[in-house]
């Protein structure tokens, strides 16, 4: 059983301030059109257990006494990044720390910007608060962005073509969701997304129709609901060295609540974390997407996002299904650096019904690794990822799963 800290260190503020804010407006960014649903599981399902800081579901045998003395207290830290699909930037997020009710755990609440070298930018917000000893979680989380990507079509034959058009998708997002501990390491609740998106074409191909998304898409907006759960038994949020962290999330837009579209998505990812000594960690990582008929282009499964394979411009391959397994070495090199080789395959179908005609996607790659933070086990992270065509550098925070 964890044992209650006298304080929350510097460094482990920095920790809850990455898993807090600076992911999910990440994610907010780096998805197509800034939709909120494609904050990947890891980032909010998972992302509760990693804002609260605990792994093991149980409350210090105090109830917390230790935690009712923490005064407020504000951080401010910009958090570097790079990946296909944005460019280079940078997030400049702003934290505060807090304890109004006694709680085992703190409230967390931040507010951020980012911008890439592509001239997409982002706004966000995001609350994390734990009630009755951690037996309930809440998030809650908005943001507005300004993102420019391209658009390659839906299905494989697309992504392969190569060809594109250039979207300026400008959204407000909003998610909240609440969870309750029913046994040790699970947690169960709901979550409500909204997203209001207005998407421009900046110039239309007419010899590929397909390339121009459906009018009726281009200002829209969704409102789905539906339930979260997450297991979790990590021996810590970041760079883990044992345990397993599962998220499944079901999404219903109805035009009932407000939506243009009436579909399901469901998206499930899991992580498992081995041992092999002291110095070394065997990390796996599978992930599973599927879209009913009926849902826009902005909301199909997008191979690439998240914790799945690397290499890949997120994006260029989507259709209404989608699945990745992936293994990762990661191994301590001396002092504050590290290295991980990764590989895996994955692929895109035209629905879950339809795995059966999978496009296979492999990737590959390795990295490196500086230990920013010790108290709290977070490494900044270069990777090198190849594909079959091409190959991508991503820079940023904290492992990829």
């Amino acid at each position: 059983m964890r044992q209650p800290a006298r304080r929350i260190g510097r460094e482990r503020k920095f920790a809850l301030l990455v898993a807090g804010l600076a992911m999910p407006l990440a994610s907010l960014a780096s998805a197509q059109d800034g939709h909120v649903g494609d904050i990947s599981s890891n980032a909010i399902a998972g992302g509760t257990a990693q804002a609260q800081g605990s792994s093991d579901g149980a409350a210090p045998p105090d109830g917390g006494a230790a935690s009712r003395a923490m005064k407020p207290d504000l951080l401010i830290v910009p958090i570097p990044m790079s990946n296909p699909t944005l460019g280079a930037g940078v997030t400049v997020a702003g934290v505060l720390f807090y304890n109004p009710n006694g709680s085992s755990e703190p409230w967390v609440t931040g507010v951020g910007g980012m911008y890439s070298s592509n001239k997409s930018w982002g706004a966000a917000a995001f609350h994390s608060m734990s009630l009755a000893k951690d037996k309930f979680r809440v998030i809650a989380f908005g943001g507005y962005a300004d993102i420019n990507m391209k658009f390659y079509g839906i299905g494989p034959n697309a992504g392969d073509r190569g060809l594109s058009v250039d979207l300026e998708d400008r959204g407000a997002a909003a998610l909240l969701q609440g969870q309750f501990r029913f046994a040790r390491h699970f947690y169960a609740g709901a979550r409500y997304e909204f997203l209001d998106l207005r998407s421009k074409i900046k110039l239309e191909n007419p010899l590929f129709p397909d390339l121009n998304p459906p009018r009726n898409e281009l200002r829209s907006r969704l409102s789905a609901i539906g339930p979260a759960i997450t297991y979790d038994s990590r021996d810590k949020s970041f760079a883990p060295h044992r345990g397993a962290l599962v998220t499944a999330v079901g999404m219903f837009n109805i035009k009932g609540l407000g939506s243009d579209f009436s579909y399901n998505k469901w998206q499930f990812a899991a992580n498992a974390y081995f041992p092999v000594r002291t110095s070394s960690t065997f990390a796996v990582h599978a992930s599973l997407c599927g879209v009913s008929k009926g849902g826009p282009f902005y909301d199909l499964c997008m191979y690439g996002q998240g914790g799945d394979l690397r290499g890949y411009e997120m994006g260029r391959y989507r259709d209404r299904a989608s699945w990745t397994v992936q293994a990762e070495w990661r191994q301590h090199m001396g002092g504050k650096f590290g290295a991980v080789f990764f590989g895996g395959i994955g692929g895109i179908a035209p629905s879950l019904g339809n795995l059966d005609k999978t496009k296979f996607l492999p990737g590959a790659g390795m990295g490196l690794r500086y230990l920013a933070s010790k108290e709290a086990g977070v490494n900044l992270r270069l990777d090198f990822a190849m594909r079959k065509d091409s190959h991508a550098v991503y820079f940023g925070i904290g492992e990829v799963f």
